[in-house]
């Protein structure tokens, strides 16, 4: 799969959060500190006819806010006070979040009376105790989401390391078509950009992508309001486009966020434009948050497990490197181990000018372009499953894939790396969709667009190893500091 650059400049380049308009189900109002409104949508004055003082800009903020502005607590950056207001004629919903430090930001959601609230889930679920389980109760929480929202359907898209997306699991009503579970969606679907906003915000809504964005009125020229913790916030044209592709004619999407990372969303879709309110929307987010927490612990335990385990897994190795005291004679039952250890073709050690190999192996020139690449990114512990890809210039070669351990001191003349290696393996990866997006010529230009069809779409991947696990990076971490450790062992070397 070869993506355009042109497509992914587009969106990185995309300003979302400086968008300088809002979604027309709610309006946005932004005071400062002494609850003066510097800037509002251009809706406020048909959905807020009623109050008093009229809505304006450099005018006060309306009596019905005082009550929850009164009610605000110390927010900090991103966190949310949810509270009502009532009109003469309307109930609102009112998120309020700090506008960096120096005021309010007011997001205001006409309630429908008639709204019935969403029912809380009384079961507490377990932390997981194997990945089947952790499975199990993914598949849970699309079904209950799906249930509590009244949407057609509900997927967990998890993120791979490369940027790519996976929907590892889904949930639909009856009569809806399709799949999408197991195909693989490029990182340039939801670009990087896009992500962070999702690590600022406990839920993303678009009712109806049909809606026209309501421009934002500004007190100030050229005062575009930072609109990252807003939910409101209008959605992008590509994104827009995307959905229409898609189907979808409103979405909710949900962020599962572990270790400061987005891991994964949770999207709902519905065909016909659809809104929650914001209680429904807590509510929802509490299920996930719920999930999020029980993954969180569940990788917690399994890598505690590995840690536990890893004194014992390498005393193998220390043993052997004790035993033999000298290179020499230790290299062969230690590359055993290796390979066996790590699911490796063949293993490569270099120290200083020497070079040992067992199994399939690098050519100097390429073990040296390896290392200046671990080296520009600054990592003394780095993997690759695809050479071609992640290594400029690098020739043909029987091995695809090397997790390398470099810059080892071993005096102070001499450094050792250590190379794993594995050879190509070719396999299918099945995307929702071509993932090269297409060109589109529109008004005498040359865009590239979101694509228009989702069905699978096989792809052979050449140029690939077998891909090294999760827990790959935390041995080689061990097992560096096991060498360093046996350093100071009598190694014999011819250039000393």
């Amino acid at each position: 799969m070869t993506q355009p650059r042109g497509f992914i400049h587009q969106c990185e380049q995309e300003e979302l959060h400086l968008s300088g308009a809002i979604q027309p189900h709610g309006v946005l109002l932004i005071a400062d500190a002494q609850g003066v409104v510097s800037h509002c949508s251009a809706n406020a004055e048909t959905l807020l006819s009623d109050v008093e003082p009229p809505v304006g800009l450099g005018q006060p903020l309306p009596d019905c806010l005082h009550d929850v502005t009164a009610a605000l607590p110390e927010l900090g950056p991103g966190e949310r006070y949810i509270g009502q207001c009532d009109t003469p004629k309307q109930e609102f919903d009112v998120v309020v979040t700090s506008h960096h430090g120096n005021g309010w930001i007011y997001e205001l959601y006409p309630v429908d009376a008639h709204a019935a609230p969403m029912a809380a889930s009384s079961h507490v679920a377990a932390v997981p105790e194997s990945g089947e389980e952790l499975a199990t109760q993914c598949q849970t929480l699309m079904e209950n989401l799906l249930a509590l929202s009244g949407f057609d359907r509900v997927l967990y898209y998890r993120f791979m390391p490369e940027g790519d997306g996976e929907v590892l699991a889904e949930a639909s009503r009856e009569g809806v078509t399709g799949s999408y579970q197991g195909l693989r969606f490029p990182a340039s679907d939801i670009p990087y950009i896009a992500r962070q906003l999702y690590l600022k915000n406990p839920w993303r809504t678009i009712p109806d992508a049909t809606a026209a964005p309501v421009p934002i009125y500004a007190a100030q020229a050229d005062a575009t309001p930072d609109l990252s913790f807003v939910d409101l916030r209008s959605a992008s044209p590509v994104h827009l486009e995307y959905m229409a592709n898609m189907g979808v004619g409103g979405a909710i999407s949900l962020p599962i966020i572990q270790g400061g990372e987005l891991d994964a969303l949770i999207s709902c879709h519905a065909a016909a434009p659809k809104q929650l309110t914001v209680s429904q929307l807590d509510s929802m987010r509490a299920l996930s948050e719920g999930f999020n927490l029980r993954l969180r612990d569940f990788k917690a335990r399994r890598r505690q497990q590995v840690i536990d385990g890893l004194q014992r897994h390498f005393d193998h190795a220390k043993t052997v490197l004790m035993r033999h005291g000298e290179l020499e004679s230790a290299w062969e039952e230690l590359s055993d181990w290796l390979m066996e250890t790590f699911a490796a073709d063949g293993v490569m050690l270099q120290m200083g000018e020497e070079y040992y190999q067992h199994g399939v192996g690098l050519t100097p020139h390429v073990m040296s372009m390896v290392a200046q690449q671990a080296a520009a990114e600054a990592t003394h512990v780095w993997l690759s499953d695809s050479l071609q890809r992640d290594c400029p210039g690098m020739p043909l070669s029987e091995v695809a894939g090397v997790a390398l351990i470099s810059d080892l001191p071993l005096d102070q003349h001499h450094t050792v790396n250590l190379y794993l290696c594995r050879v190509e393996h070719i396999y299918d990866v099945t995307w929702g969709g071509n993932p090269d997006k297409p060109v589109d010529y529109r008004d005498g230009g040359s865009v590239v667009s979101p694509r228009r069809s989702f069905e699978a779409w096989v792809e052979q991947r050449l140029g690939h190893s077998r891909p090294w696990t999760a827990s790959t990076r935390l041995y080689l971490l061990k097992l560096r500091a096991l060498l360093q450790q046996a350093k100071s062992m009598p190694w014999r070397h011819d250039g000393e």
